[in-house]
């Protein structure tokens, strides 16, 4: 036979915070578990007999109780869950490879004019911005931006503006 679940005894601190959890309007989830919590412990009431009185499935019902009985009060608030890895690249080095990326190679002393994911890719590491960082990741920040990498950037040196000027006009 199965092992009886309850909330463990209510201390007076715990038992007025559970009433203001049960009793406010602006969380319908967690109203739903202090009712429960309560249920449990001041009333004795069983698993399967709370879940039709707060509308939630005995399953949840015992995860509340479970997580109430190991970190009280705290324990029903929805943890802050993000599935996936952190991060990898902060705001502040999405903005220095964005601002790279808008700098003409030729300015940065590099002997190209246009930037590609791979020759931006050597720079950034070259550059100490970033360890590593993927060509996929890289068109990403760069495609999240709006920022054009692929820009021509035309440089001429100044002899050759006369010229160019020259051939215009004729």
């Amino acid at each position: 036979m199965p092992r009886l679940l309850f909330a463990r005894q209510l201390t007076d601190k715990d038992r007025e915070i559970l009433k203001k959890m049960a009793t406010s309007a602006d969380n319908e989830r967690l109203q739903r578990r202090a009712q429960a919590i309560l249920l449990s412990a001041d009333e004795r009431y069983r698993v399967p007999e709370i879940a039709p009185m707060v509308g939630l499935g005995a399953d949840k019902i015992r995860k509340w109780i479970v997580r109430f009985n190991t970190g009280g009060t705290e324990g029903l608030r929805t943890r802050d869950y993000r599935p996936g890895p952190p991060p990898r690249f902060t705001e502040d080095i999405k903005k220095d490879i964005i601002r790279i990326a808008t700098t003409p190679p030729r300015s940065l002393g590099l002997l190209f004019s246009n930037w590609t994911l791979h020759s931006m890719k050597r720079y950034l590491v070259q550059a100490g911005v970033v360890e590593e960082i993927s060509h996929e990741t890289l068109r990403k920040i760069l495609k999240e931006a709006n920022v054009d990498w692929r820009r021509r950037y035309s440089y001429r040196p100044s002899y050759m503006l006369d010229s160019i000027d020259y051939l215009n006009k004729q």
